[in-house]
């Protein structure tokens, strides 16, 4: 098992991320504040920005992933509508310092998840067993 741990980790990553590129890929069809938290990402996070023009791509061609992200979205920004309506420029402070509620909590899970899981993954396929072997190959 340990010398397979690297794929587990691998498997976990790609999850993350495809949870991470199709919801907030969805960003930018939010109809109040949408177009607000998409340019405050572009500014201030870079991997959020990686997450949105990624998945604006994907969520363009399947209406239903871009349904799902939006739905997400809504449920975990929802509270913060009117402060981010109210100050745009601070959108991506106001996603990352406060919690709003359990959906919240797992965007902002996810989004750091996607990172540590690819490192994890390069850590763990570096430092695999590799075979050893006593006597030389024949020829």
């Amino acid at each position: 098992m340990k010398p397979r741990l690297y794929l587990i980790a691998l498997a976990l990553f790609i999850i993350c991320m495809l949870y991470d590129v199709v919801v907030w890929g969805a960003l930018p069809a939010l109809p109040e504040v949408g177009a607000s938290i998409t340019t405050s990402a572009n500014r201030e996070a870079p991997l959020a920005s990686t997450y949105i023009a990624l998945g604006s791509r994907i969520d363009a061609q399947l209406p239903a992933l871009q349904a799902f992200g939006a739905q997400r979205l809504q449920d975990a920004f929802g509270e913060g509508f009117a402060r981010i309506s109210e100050n745009a420029a601070v959108a991506m402070d106001l996603i990352f310092n406060t919690t709003w509620n359990s959906q919240h909590r797992w965007i902002k899970t996810m989004y750091w998840a996607a990172p540590f899981f690819l490192v994890l993954t390069i850590v763990l396929w570096v430092m695999r067993p590799k075979p050893v072997r006593v006597m030389g190959r024949r020829r």
